[in-house]
Order: structure tokens, then C-alpha cells, then sequence
């Protein structure tokens, strides 16, 4: 974050200094009152299970310089030293902030949005390295995607910056324009559109309104960039939505970027091909999974269309860091794990069992998964065409964790898959204990499932209780 002035925070802000030097320096803002330090300024957020105005003493001995407050007769009791911002709510506040310190920053910074049922965490990271092998890139952290997290990530923009990366996630209809209203992209990803959240949006074709939303705000022409899978069934109807230039990346159908020669091998391999210019190159992903593919060509499209050459898109796309928990590589005592455990949705799901397919194995192999939240209607029928698609991956066991998940054992069996491979359990600890009956060296596990389930928590249980396994 560029360093600000106390009285230019109360400004992009609109908030009332009531107490302190307007000239006094603000260089983070920070809603963890636990992780303040000297020249930092906490935003005081209220929810409904927590107010942060009941740690404003707490920030003021952590000697912060400042703190955005909406209950000032609280604020005032805390030491004299910490200057007092008041606002009437302290997350429209935060809003106004992030969206006029976004304007603040020159024509030469870029920001890239990413949305997307599945995969943005991955295309975020993958983009932030191909551009980092040329430019100055600050990318949001983690999967910080929300009407919280969002800002929080602009205000780490500064005007060194060449490109900003930024996920954008969404639950609920009108979300992405709030996001996209404060980080104005010049280019927009679409990773894929599916059965994610679709509780709140009725359909696929509710997901993909609110997902393409991102396209509309993007420059015209050659200012902006669209960037779309040409495979994604709702390309056709996304592509009409944006004026921005539009570029399209596949493996199936014809695409501007397209990826060819694919091997699968632990690894993936494949020759990515620019259509027009007749420029190819390989390119290793140290990662695992056929989806992955789409993910490196968008953070592709993206690095060529800011002028970068392929030796350098390769080397950034080789080089990245894949997230945790999302096609995770673990190995246990000669037990090949994939940690797939941050989310679960029906294309994740997809991605994930298509792994497992291709994946070559020594062992058997073995898929842990567990409920699909937040389907709404669509609950028992995504569940049980998981379990349909998990029956033809030729799996020695399928486990599945959670009552939804009882339908992905139903819809296995309904496929063909026999009874006694198959096994429904209540808990992440039953699974683990299951899992460490059934696992042997050389075979190939993958665990998944939504994050309430918090599965990984099976991995720490097979560390811990090894010794016996057959």
C-alpha cells in the first residue's frame, strides 16, 4: 500500500476524524486487531457474532496509528495516542476506501479479475507467475475473495505495481458487480461456469448471469480482455457480454490458445499452440489433473496479450506454486494422497474423478468424498451423477463422508459399482480410521469434499497411526 495521510484515509473513506494528527502517516490497513503494528490503521468490522470496537484498546497498545470506528463513544475510552476515524458503517467504509484508493493508482497498473465456479485460487497464482516474469505483480492472498477480502487486497495495490491479480468469489446474486465496482478490471478470466452455489442462483444459467457480470465492466477493445473457455458450454452466451477483446482457450473446440499433444504422467505435459501467429512451445505443469490445462492456458492468454513471448509464459508457468489443498501431492509411508480438501463442487468433482481416471498407479486406487454444499434443489441429483462418474474410474473403494454423500454412494452402485467397494460414512475421524484399514503402499488416494468437512484432518490421523498398515 502506498503510504497515506490520516486526513486522506478520512477522505477516500468519508469518515470524520474526531481525534488525531491528520498528518500522521497510515502505511496498512487491517481489520486482525491481533496483527497491528506500528503506522497501521484498523478498519473496527461488526458482524453478527463479533464487534471489532471491543478490541480498539487492544489495537491502540499494539500502538496501530489509527482505527475506523462507527461506535465513537467506545473508541474514545482508548488511549489518547491512537487517532479515531468515525463512519456510520464500518463496511461501506471499507468499500469506499478500497474503491477510491483503486482510482488513485496510474493508467500503467493493470488489475486482472478472476471468477469462475472452480479453479480461480489455481488461475489467480498461475496468471501472478507467468506476469511475474516480466512486471512488478501483487496478487490477492490466498482465496481472499469476498466483499471483505476483495478490498483488503486492492489496498495492497501501490503504483510500482504493473499488475494486480485478484480472485473474485460469490455466493449470491449481485455480488461480483460489488467486487468488480471496486477493482474496475481491465481484464477479466472466466475459468468455467457449473453447479457451484447454485442454491442461491437457481440454475447454471443463474451462476453464469451473475459469473458474466465480470465481463461487462470491462474496457471496449483493445483497452480490456475477455478471457473464455472455448470447452465451457457457456461460452457462446458469455462472449456476447463483454466489448472487450476476447480471447478463447481450449483443448476439445477451436480456440485462440489451445493446448495439443497432452501426456499424463504424474505430471502434465502438452504443446501450447497460439492460433494465429503459428507460435507453439511445451510446457511441464508439476501438478496433476487434465483441468489444470485450462487453468495455464488462461494465465497464458493473459501473459501474451500483455506482450510477453512464450519462453517467458512457459517459465512462469513451470515455475509456479500450486495452493494447498487443491490437487495437493501428499505421501504417507509409500501411500500417494491428493489433497483436494479446500472445496467441492460438481465441476471440481468432475476435474478431480477425470484425475483419477488418467492418473497412472502402482497400487489401486481409492477416492475419500464427501458433501457438495450450498446445491439447493439440485442436491440429490449432483450427488448421485458424482457417484455414477466415480464408478467408472475403476477404483478399488470409493468412501464417502457426510449424509449428501450417501447419494454419490447410491448413484456408484446404481452405476454398476458392487456394494462391498463402496462405503458411506458420518465423519472425517470414521474415514480416517477406515482409510488406514484399507491403504497400502503404492496406492493412490484422493480425498475431497466441501470444507465444512474439513477432511485434510485425515491426513494429520494417518500420520499419526501408521504403523499398522498391511
Amino acid at each position: 500500500m502506498e503510504t497515506l495521510r490520516l486526513e486522506q484515509v478520512a477522505e477516500l473513506c468519508e469518515a470524520r476524524l474526531i481525534r488525531g494528527d491528520p498528518e500522521r502517516i497510515v502505511e496498512r490497513i487491517s481489520i486482525d486487531s491481533r496483527m497491528l503494528g506500528q503506522g497501521d490503521c484498523f478498519v473496527a468490522l461488526r458482524g453478527p457474532h463479533f464487534d471489532g470496537h471491543e478490541f480498539i484498546s487492544d489495537v491502540a497498545r499494539l500502538g496501530a496509528s489509527a482505527a475506523v470506528v462507527s461506535n465513537p463513544t467506545r473508541a474514545m475510552n482508548s488511549p489518547s495516542a491512537l487517532s479515531l476515524l468515525q463512519v456510520q458503517d464500518t463496511l461501506t467504509a471499507l468499500h469506499k476506501l478500497a474503491t477510491n484508493y483503486r482510482r488513485l493508482m496510474p493508467p500503467t497498473t493493470r488489475l486482472v479479475a478472476v471468477t469462475g465456479s472452480s479453479g480461480k485460487t489455481t488461475t489467480k497464482e498461475l496468471i501472478a507467475s507467468v506476469l511475474g516474469e516480466r512486471f512488478n505483480v501483487v496478487e490477492s492472498s490466498g482465496n481472499n475473495n469476498n466483499h471483505i477480502g476483495v478490498p483488503l487486497n486492492l489496498l495492497r495495490l501501490d503504483p510500482a505495481h504493473d499488475f494486480g491479480v485478484f480472485e473474485l468469489g460469490t455466493n449470491h446474486p449481485g455480488e461480483i458487480a460489488v467486487l468488480t465496482g471496486m477493482v474496475r478490471p481491465d481484464i477479466g478470466v472466466i475459468t468455467n461456469i457449473g453447479l457451484g452455489h447454485v442454491e442461491f442462483f437457481g440454475d447454471e444459467s443463474g451462476v453464469a448471469k451473475e459469473k458474466g457480470s465480470l465481463l461487462e465492466v470491462l474496457p471496449r477493445n483493445g483497452d480490456g480482455l475477455a478471457v473464455l473457455n472455448a470447452d465451457d458450454k457457456w461460452c457462446a452466451e458469455l462472449r456476447a457480454r463483454t466489448n472487450a477483446t476476447l480471447v478463447t482457450v481450449g483443448i476439445e473446440n477451436f480456440a485462440d490458445i489451445r493446448a495439443s499433444d497432452i501426456k499424463i504422467n504424474g505430471d502434465i505435459k502438452f504443446r501450447l499452440n497460439i492460433a494465429k501467429k503459428r507460435e507453439d512451445i511445451i510446457v511441464r505443469l508439476k501438478t496433476l489433473g487434465r483441468h489444470q490445462i485450462y487453468n495455464a492456458l488462461q494465465a497464458a492468454a493473459v501473459g501474451y496479450f500483455a506482450g510477453m513471448d512464450l519462453d517467458e509464459i512457459c517459465l512462469g508457468l513451470e515455475s509456479a506454486q500450486f495452493p494447498r489443498m487443491r490437487m495437493e501431492p501428499v505421501t504417507i509411508h509409500g501411500v500417494r494422497f491428493v489433497n483436494d480438501c479446500y472445496n467441492a463442487n460438481v465441476v471440481s468433482m468432475r476435474a478431480a474423478l477425470q484425475m483419477m481416471r488418467e492418473t497412472p498407479c502402482a497400487g489401486r486406487k481409492v477416492a475419500v468424498l464427501g458433501d457438495m454444499l450450498e446445491l439447493g434443489e439440485w442436491t440429490e441429483r449432483a450427488h448421485r451423477d458424482v457417484g455414477a462418474l466415480a464408478a467408472d474410474c475403476g477404483l478399488a473403494f470409493l468412501v464417502t463422508v457426510g449424509e449428501s454423500a450417501r447419494l454419490i454412494a447410491q448413484g456408484a452402485v446404481g452405476a454398476g459399482m458392487e456394494s462391498h467397494r463402496v462405503l458411506s460414512l458420518a465423519t472425517a475421524e470414521e474415514a480416517g480410521a477406515t482409510l488406514r484399514e484399507l491403504a497400502r503402499e503404492g496406492d493412490f488416494v484422493l480425498i475431497k469434499g466441501s470444507r465444512r468437512l474439513q477432511l485434510e484432518r485425515m491426513l494429520e490421523e494417518f500420520k499419526s497411526d501408521i504403523a499398522a498398515l498391511p
